[in-house]
Parts: structure tokens; sequence; C-alpha cells
């Protein structure tokens, strides 16, 4: 394979980045309060300084759960019930937590009349902590808050909601302006839309792609791409080669910019991206918008989630 992947300029480039955040989150951490960097809470209100940690309830543990099996993960945050507005992804001593307050949670039910409100708050929450979104400096914005929404539609159309119930939490309260760190209702409200009918395969991720599906590995399960760009990779963009088992004459590679992309007949498409990883072992992940994950393990080789070899990562000459 050459040069260890681990040896790459790119790979410590990303590590001392990620080192510089955990740094300056154990240096703002003080018990029970919050970090700084990083704060949602669903309709955008301020999240009280002092946060006051209580056991979560035997319901919320569940919906958890249920969330959780959607996308084959295991949690790498705790959930407890707080002092906040209505629920939080947020950081404390450098611990990823979700938060809820159960009187909100029981009031949004009751005002929807069914509990899937409830259930889209919390799946909301528990993007940003998959996205990566809690590790990020700068605090919410109006993307990451939309990445949210639409993970919290996919997620409930498995679980079994319909769209309307999907939207109910953020038609009941949602404000109709946009704010620095919060979309307006009618974008979140159509990005619950997009991630429901992911689910469904009633849309395909918009990048960089053309409209026929493409051969890709069985074992990868990225989706087809859904737009084209007819202009060639430029040899400049490539950080890393990627080579996987199940398309061994498939031509892989991950960009300067963190992309995953494939080339065919000299035309680039985007099919997931690079990012920090969600589970514990791994330091990268690559993921695309139907939440598959695959995980980049110790010198460069790529697995899946039960932990099966599906390919590896090179340095690209």
């Amino acid at each position: 394979m050459g040069k260890s992947f681990f040896d790459t300029f790119f790979f410590r480039l990303i590590l001392c980045l990620l080192f510089i955040l955990m740094v300056s989150y154990s240096i703002k951490a003080q018990p029970h309060e919050h970090d700084e960097a990083f704060l949602c809470s669903y309709y955008g209100e301020s999240i009280n300084p002092k946060i006051t940690l209580a056991p979560a309830e035997a319901g919320a543990e569940k919906v958890i759960e249920k969330i959780l099996a959607v996308v084959g993960l295991r949690p790498n945050f705790e959930v407890r019930a707080a002092n906040v507005p209505n629920a939080a992804a947020v950081i404390l001593k450098n611990k990823r937590y979700i938060l809820y307050n159960p009187k909100f949670i029981a009031k949004i039910n009751y005002a929807a009349d069914n509990d899937w409100a409830g259930i889209s708050i919390i799946a909301h929450e528990i993007g940003h902590h998959l996205n990566g979104h809690t590790l990020q400096s700068g605090g919410s914005r109006p993307n990451l808050e939309l990445e949210a929404d639409e993970f919290s539609g996919f997620v409930l159309n498995k679980l079994g909601a319909n769209k309307a119930d999907a939207q109910a939490a953020m038609n009941v309260a949602a404000s109709q302006k946009s704010s620095h760190t919060h979309p307006a209702r009618k974008d979140r409200l159509m990005a619950i839309s997009d991630g429901w009918n992911n689910a469904s395969g009633q849309t395909q991720p918009v990048a960089v792609h053309k409209t026929a599906p493409i051969s890709k590995p069985a074992m990868v399960q990225i989706p087809a791409p859904a737009s084209r760009n007819d202009t060639a990779l430029d040899e400049s963009h490539i950080a890393f080669d990627v080579f996987f088992d199940g398309d061994e004459s498939g031509q892989y590679f991950i960009t300067t910019q963190g992309n995953l992309v494939t080339v065919e007949d000299d035309s680039v498409y985007t099919i997931g991206r690079l990012s920090e990883s969600n589970r514990r072992g791994y330091k990268l992940m690559l993921s695309d918008k139907h939440y598959n994950y695959l995980y980049i393990a110790q010198k460069g080789e790529i697995v899946n989630r039960n932990g099966q070899s599906v390919g590896y990562i090179d340095t690209h000459d």
C-alpha cells in the first residue's frame, strides 16, 4: 500500500485540528457548564449556562434506542433530562450529551396530538452528534440545523411516521423567520421532507453527479448520484486513492475537500464524504446522504459497521 495512511500530511493535519478543538473544550468546560463552541436547542432558544442533569426516563431511553437502530449505530453520547428549553445536543466536561426537557416534550406531543413530535426533536439533536456538528467550533449555524432536520425526517420515516407527523414539531412552534443560528420554518420543513423522501427512495442526494445509476461496490451501499460534472478530476485535487473490494475496476478518490468521488468516462461523481468518525475506535469515516457509514481503521483499511474489511485508502502519488 505504500506509505502508511496515518503518516500522511493530510491525516496529520486533521488530527492537529481535532486536537486543537479538544484542547479548547477542556479549557472551557466546567462541571455542569456547557461548552459554548456548539450549542443547539431545537427552536434556537438560549441555553442556561448552568445545566442541571437528571436521569433520563425509561421512555426517552427507548426512543434513543429506536432511533439508533435505524442507522445501525451504538450511542456515542449519553441522554439526560435537564433544564433546557426543549432539547439540546451539548458537550459537558468533554462528553457528548442529548438533553431534553420532559415537561416540554409532553406539551409538544399534546399540541401536535401525537408522540412523533417529541421523537422528531430528539432525532434532530442526535443528528447533530452523528454528523459531527458538536465537534465544530463557531456555534450552531443554519446549514447544520438543516442537516439535523433532514436526519430527523429520514429517521421518522424509517420508524413509521408519515411526513406530516415528521414535520409536526416544526409546524407547532418554529419561527417563520430565520436567525443567524436557525433557518426559517419553511426551510426546515423542506429539509425534513427531503430526509423523509430519501428514506422512501423518492429522491437522490444532490452533489456533482449524473442521472443514471453507476456501478458501485455492493458492500459499500453508496446511493446512485443525481447530477453530472463533465470536468475531469484535477490531479492536484486528489488527496487519497480509494480501493473497494466489491469494485476492483472502479476509480475512487478522496479529494482535498474531503469528498469521496468516482470517475467514469471522464466525468466526476461525488458519492460521499470524509468526516470525523461518530464511532469509538475510529478517527475518520465515509458517509453518504442515506446515512450509510464506512470507517477508516489502522493503516487506511476501510471497514463496515460489522468491522469487516471492504477496501482501503492509500496516499495519492
